[in-house]
């Protein structure tokens, strides 16, 4: 069984929607995938049951609360953990001990990249495995390149392929389904969530 958590010191910066979309991909895949949330509003709760009332969608994955985890995961392959914000030092040391890999999401700006940062510095003080994922990036704006550029540039491990902006995101958690139900450009970030995840999947295999 492997882990991955979906972690940042600031909220809002798409780690609900990326850890839903994993785990999707995931259990599309053939994988057994527990989601677990962590999160103080439930966001991925209150999404799973949007999916229930939506006749054209079953949640193909467990989504399960942070004390219901250990009763959940006996014969999960994955684990994706979507966590709430503000997290200590202490707490980051654990997912950093725990996961076979913390992914930090960010969007294209100076408050939440910072606070990428500073997840990143505690996960790899506690001997953790992380990568930066740059999400809700702007169409045909340069701030995620620029940002990609200067985290590589400071030492940071950051996925290639930038989350783009999309409409999509907001019709499908409304709707109560996945990007990969979207059709035309609505399912746009789909295309580059896949390609991340093929990352990830390398990256833990």
């Amino acid at each position: 069984m492997k882990t991955v958590s979906f972690v940042s010191k600031k909220g809002g910066v798409g780690k609900t929607t990326s850890a839903i979309h994993f785990a999707y991909w995931l259990a599309i895949n053939g994988y057994a995938v527990v989601l677990v949330d962590d999160d103080n509003n439930r966001t991925a709760t209150n999404w799973a049951e949007r999916a229930e009332s939506n006749p054209k969608f079953d949640v193909p994955f467990k989504i399960v609360s942070f004390r219901a985890m250990s009763k959940a995961i006996g014969g999960a392959d994955y684990v994706v953990i979507d966590s709430q914000a503000s997290h200590t030092d202490d707490d980051l040391k654990d997912f950093a001990e725990d996961c076979n890999l913390v992914i930090i999401p960010t969007k294209a700006d100076i408050s939440s990249a910072r606070a990428a940062t500073e997840t990143a510095d505690a996960i790899v003080n506690s001997n953790g495995q992380y990568k930066i994922l740059i999400a809700d990036a702007p169409g045909y704006n340069k701030n995620a390149k620029e940002l990609r550029d200067d985290l590589v540039e400071s030492g940071y491990s950051v996925f290639a392929k930038a989350i783009r902006r999309g409409e999509g995101v907001n019709h499908a958690a409304l709707n109560g389904n996945t990007l990969a139900q979207m059709t035309g450009k609505y399912k746009m970030p789909w295309r580059d969530y896949e390609t991340v995840f093929s990352e990830i999947s390398e990256l833990i295999a």
